[in-house]
């Protein structure tokens, strides 16, 4: 006889159409609601603090949240994905406090590490007055699915994984917090879901619900017709490549067979924001306050250095955060600042770069052309002249500065425009991960009554700094967000129309924390 939960995981596994040769994909049974609504945000990187805000702002969420409850209002079901570095377990104090790095999976320390930092997390973000004295991002969501629920809509969360949150899916314990204190979600009692990520992830159903589930990799909705995944798998610094497997290739049935190992183990981007930047930064500003308490008249200074410290994770690429800190230095100089306090930013930054570079990791996960610069970097390290570090750091900041579009090779390899993948239905693939928000549209002859297929990217949902016109710099909040309406019609018919909706703030409030 088979069992109720082995019928419900098979229905969660949906064969790829006849003659292709694409893997089999898991999907959640289709929706029978008759309106329905979706939003998708990605990469808001609720990070425990101890390393700077990465994330939007309180009144920026606090709008946001308001229009995704107005847009609910008459909806029978809202579908929430949040889509990938929801959180950032990897930029935190916490590393290099311990001498312990997230890519060292095996040192005793890791699982209670990313508790630790799982706990400030959940201590900004998930608690009333958390984050500048203002509820702060889950607290919101919470308050938003009790407040629809109570008013008859469905609500379904969808937390897809990341590169800065994948070792969720290696600390049974942290996962569990995330999904209880983060989503308010009694996630162990959702068989469904359970069944899906067992399918998903290609495990044994009867083991998906021997421990917290897993966060999904991809989401396919055929009522939305719409295919979300994070994109890191596109990303050679923040996947890791080998075993028959190069970045920008889909193949989730070769995953499977490698336990998702590609997107599990630790990547080059690890290394540079644990073992460099989070390090550096946390080492600059305890060097700041050593001589703050030395009784150093520039108080002025360090005050404005440790500003701009707290601000670094706010740059892309990080590496320009650098180049940022590296110039103010000189800047402070030029202003008459105490030689020691200009000073003690460019040797923390030598001393960190020596550090970094000490690590097999960085050298084993760097791709190219990144590997090329190693040993200038190496070089750079032992260098006293300021102006050469200055000069290395800006030419990785344009070596790694993202891409303003996607090219139609790119697009062509995405898993929702692929012919079998077409023929579930899919029309929109939606990422995150680059934090540059981005929308394409393609065409397709087949199937013959579905020729337009779209591509949007939600970039980040954030703080970030830009530089003003003539010079100088300033904060400001930005995000975007992907709306999606599924609506039967009186005659059965079902539509579908989406927007994106981009959101710019800025003001006295930021300006306070530039």
């Amino acid at each position: 006889m088979v069992s109720a939960t082995r019928t419900l995981y098979d229905k969660l596994c949906h064969n790829t159409p006849a003659g292709s040769s694409l893997p089999h994909m898991a999907f959640l049974p289709p929706s029978s609601a008759a309106k329905r609504l979706c939003v998708v945000i990605s990469d808001i990187h609720c990070t425990d603090g101890t390393v700077g805000n990465q994330s939007g702002e309180g009144e920026d969420w606090l709008a946001c949240f308001a229009q995704v409850e107005q847009a609910a209002q008459g909806q029978d079901e809202l579908v929430v994905i949040l889509n990938g570095d929801i959180i950032d377990l990897i930029r935190s104090a916490a590393w290099t406090e311990a001498g312990v790095y997230p890519w060292q999976r095996e040192h005793p320390r890791f699982a209670e590490l990313i508790d630790t930092i799982m706990a400030g997390i959940v201590r900004q973000h998930a608690t009333p007055q958390g984050l500048f004295g203002r509820d702060g991002f889950f607290e919101l969501l919470r308050q938003l699915t009790r407040s629809l629920k109570a008013s008859g809509v469905k609500v379904r969360l969808v937390p897809i994984v990341g590169n800065h949150d994948k070792e969720l899916l290696l600390v049974d314990s942290a996962r569990a917090r995330f999904y209880r204190d983060c989503l308010d979600w009694a996630v162990d009692e959702d068989a469904e879901y359970r069944d899906w990520i067992a399918a998903q992830y290609g495990f044994d159903s009867t083991r998906a619900g021997a421990a917290t589930p897993w966060l999904p990799f991809y989401y396919g909705d055929r009522g939305f017709q719409l295919f979300a995944t994070h994109g890191q798998w596109r990303d050679n610094t923040n996947a890791v490549q080998g075993k028959g497997w190069k970045a920008g290739r889909w193949q989730p049935e070769r995953w499977q067979q490698q336990r998702f190992a590609a997107f599990t183990d630790a990547c080059f981007g690890d290394t540079v924001a644990a073992g460099l930047l989070s390090g550096f930064i946390w080492d600059a500003k305890n060097a700041l306050r050593v001589l703050e308490a030395g009784n150093r008249t520039d108080s002025k200074a360090i005050a404005r250095l440790c500003s701009i410290l707290d601000e670094m994770d706010l740059y892309r690429p990080a590496s320009k955060g650098i180049v940022r800190i590296l110039q103010e230095a000189r800047a402070q100089r030029g202003k008459g600042a105490d030689e020691a306090i200009v000073a003690s930013i460019s040797t923390t930054f030598r001393a960190n770069l020596r550090r970094w570079l000490a690590q097999a990791a960085a050298w084993r996960r760097a791709p190219f052309p990144i590997i090329a610069f190693l040993p200038l970097l190496w070089l750079l390290s032992r260098v006293r002249q300021e102006v050469v570090s200055l000069g290395v750091m800006k030419l990785m900041a344009w070596v790694q500065e993202p891409k303003p579009g996607i090219a139609l090779r790119d697009l062509l390899g995405l898993p929702a425009f692929h012919a079998a993948y077409r023929e579930y239905g899919f029309s929109i693939h939606t990422e995150g991960h680059t934090h540059v928000a981005l929308e394409a549209d393609l065409q397709f002859d087949t199937p013959e009554q579905q020729p337009n297929y779209s591509y949007v990217n939600t970039g980040a949902w954030r703080g970030q700094i830009f530089p003003k016109a003539n010079y100088g710099y300033r904060r400001r909040g930005i995000g975007r967000a992907l709306y999606l309406f599924d609506t039967q019609q009186g005659n059965g018919e079902r539509t579908l129309r989406y927007y994106v909706r981009d959101a710019l703030s800025w003001g006295s409030q930021l300006d306070k924390l530039a």
